[in-house]
């Protein structure tokens, strides 16, 4: 089996066809990354995860082989998200996102367990204690200082007392 290192490198060398296997890989640790970060909207999910695989595939030549791949891809599909919300506002206004139709699946429970969380903090609480992300690892794909980090984290964690 190919490293993902080794897949990139096919990418950049012989052809972008192989990053099929990048996504093949990783395309329903991405969705389910949105999925709880958009509070279950499904479409907008599928979105952002096909937006976040062009982008990848666009910009693979500035991928930092150092780094874990689906670190770089969830950072992508992050961006992606944070973009659409401030541009398009097609799917749901950031903050109705708590009247979100829930993704009616096994899911529920967690997606109305964050509904009071701003986006921001649904996006930090999502990669800290359901994807085991560390505080350094999170500000840095968010490009927040570690210390607004932890105070996000700590108020995400009062408002779901």
């Amino acid at each position: 089996m190919q490293s993902d290192k080794e897949i990139v490198d096919l990418c950049l060398n012989e052809g972008i066809h192989h990053f099929e296997k990048i996504i093949k890989s990783y395309n329903n640790y991405v969705f389910g990354v949105m999925m709880r970060i958009t509070a279950g909207n499904v479409h907008f999910s599928e979105d952002l995860t096909q937006m976040a695989f062009l982008r990848a595939m666009k910009y693979l030549d500035s991928y930092d082989s150092s780094k874990e791949i689906k670190t770089w891809l969830v950072q992508i599909a992050i961006n992606c998200f944070k973009n659409e919300i401030r541009t398009n506002n097609k799917y749901v206004n950031v903050e109705d996102f708590s009247n979100q139709q829930a993704y009616e699946k096994k899911d529920d429970d967690f997606f109305n367990m964050i509904k009071p969380l701003s986006t921001t903090e649904r996006i930090i609480f999502t990669l800290k204690y359901v994807y085991d992300y560390k505080n350094k690892d999170i500000a840095k794909s968010l490009s927040i200082n570690i210390n607004t980090i932890k105070s996000i984290i700590k108020r995400a964690l009062v408002k779901l007392k």
